[in-house]
């Protein structure tokens, strides 16, 4: 149905900025709003989008609701405040005129409300953004959580005489099921084929990223059920000696120096025995094995290994004539509700104790710098893009429901920083004053909020600048 967004990066991010970042705002200050009216606060203004202005929708209970021009979630503006800061004398006293014309009879600013009042007013916002990402990842485990339901079988050749080539498998195909039934592992696997020997067996096939097995019929026959593992290449780096030695992607490697490899563990040790000395390689590529001599390097760039090839551990079967690697297929289970809301519960929790820790990860000099990166709306719509995309091709709801999540708790957590010009700066000055005993003059609070506002919005152009030069896209593909 959503097809047409697939690999439209620019579109998916518009509509991912429409799904996520329009809702989480406009929840914040749906909390902020809600709030006032529990304890008091006249709201002058509940605005859809941001000023300019567009339209007046309706007043009720002396509020104006309207929807404005710029489409950035939404604003409250309660009696005697804009959005950072409360006003002079002069203007709150407007206010409550208007307000008292449109028969508010019991009238309140923000700073007539009581010290508590005000830090649960200014908290509301971030209160509602937890409770938005508490039902998102409750609806997200509603849906169905990732569950281990049996092996698989990944296929990276496959021998064009051989019984399953016969029967249409292909290589990169996924072995998924056999007579309609899941396996455990390889050897399971095996074993069913053996027992279904000189009858016809339906094999589950899963193709080109389809999640929809294709059923395949074959007559297994017989087979040992011995398999080799062996390292296999999964990336290899340009200009690296694995290059300069023609190793090439999805090659098996057999031995080094004559030893046989059983495991990437094995090809690690040791290559760390023969650095800047040459060794000869034994790779397996579509059935043929072929020799080549390779220097590893004993200072190679950073992230490419003493090779420069990526590795992992893949499997031989001669009786089947393939190469395959093990796998675990996982499916979507629906949980009930009691289980889906303490899933919720876990996630918030795991995602502020991550976000607690990074002060110590810095500290200790822990932290990975792309984990750190301050991103702009344009930023999150970039990579919401990504998640859109993915969630349609694998047509998993919940993958952009999680991102709505994360981004909600992490909009409260932000707006709950004692930092000037947000919520947690104004909470701040509250706490301030239930200590001291008596408020910070007005005049002082907002120009401390002002200054803090300059400075968000200067970093917040540095952060644009960041996302148009270096697009999140380019971090999560």
């Amino acid at each position: 149905m959503f097809d047409f967004l697939l690999g439209n990066d620019a579109l998916s991010a518009i509509i991912a900025f429409i799904l996520v970042l329009i809702p989480a705002v406009l929840i914040h200050e749906l909390g902020h709003f809600l709030v006032a009216k529990s304890v008091g606060i006249t709201i002058l203004e509940f605005g859809i989008g941001m000023p300019p202005r567009l339209a007046k929708l309706f007043t009720i209970g002396g509020t104006d609701y309207t929807i404005n021009w710029l489409p950035l979630g939404g604003f409250v503006r309660p009696l005697g405040e804009d959005m950072v800061r409360q006003m002079g004398d002069e203007a709150t006293a407007e206010d409550r005129a208007e307000a008292e014309r449109r028969g508010v009879h019991k009238v309140k600013a923000v700073n007539e409300a009581s010290p508590l009042a005000r830090i649960f007013f200014f908290a509301g916002g971030a209160i509602a953004n937890f409770i938005l990402a508490f039902a998102l990842f409750t609806i997200i485990a509603l849906i169905g959580l990732p569950q281990d339901v049996g092996g698989i079988v990944s296929i990276g050749y496959v021998a064009p005489d051989s019984v399953l080539a016969q029967a249409g498998v292909q290589s990169q195909d996924v072995i998924a099921t056999i007579n309609g039934e899941d396996f455990a592992d390889t050897a399971d696997f095996l074993s069913r084929w053996n027992a279904n020997a000189g009858e016809s067996a339906t094999l589950g096939i899963l193709r080109g990223g389809d999640q929809t097995p294709i059923d395949l019929t074959v007559v297994p026959s017989t087979i040992s059920t011995e398999i080799e593992t062996h390292p296999i290449a999964l990336d290899v780096a340009a200009n690296s000696p694995a290059a300069a030695a023609g190793v090439q992607i999805n090659d098996l490697i057999l031995s080094i120096d004559g030893t046989v490899l059983t495991s990437y563990l094995e090809l690690q040790q040791i290559t760390a025995q023969y650095l800047d000395q040459e060794v000869s390689l034994t790779l397996w590529r579509d059935g043929e094995q072929i020799d080549t001599l390779l220097t590893p390097r004993s200072n190679p760039p950073s992230g490419e290994g003493a090779m420069g090839i990526g590795i992992a551990d893949a499997s031989l079967s001669p009786a089947l004539g393939i190469s395959f690697q093990d796998g675990v297929r996982r499916e979507l289970q629906p949980q009930p509700l009691g289980a889906s809301m303490q899933y919720s519960v876990n996630r918030i929790s795991y995602v502020l104790n991550t976000i607690a820790s990074i002060p110590g990860q810095i500290i200790h000099g822990t932290a990975d710098p792309e984990s750190l990166r301050v991103t702009s709306p344009l930023g999150i719509s970039q990579a919401g893009g990504i998640f859109l995309q993915e969630s349609i091709q694998r047509n998993q709801p919940g993958i952009i429901l999680e991102f709505m999540a994360l981004i909600s708790v992490a909009l409260g957590l932000t707006n709950l920083l004692p930092i000037p010009a947000l919520d947690g700066g104004r909470i701040l000055f509250v706490l301030i004053e239930l200590v001291r005993g008596r408020p910070i003059a007005p005049e002082r609070e907002g120009m401390v909020h002002l200054v803090g506002l300059a400075l968000l919005l200067s970093l917040m152009v540095v952060v644009l600048l960041n996302d148009i030069a270096n697009p999140l896209t380019n971090l999560l593909r």
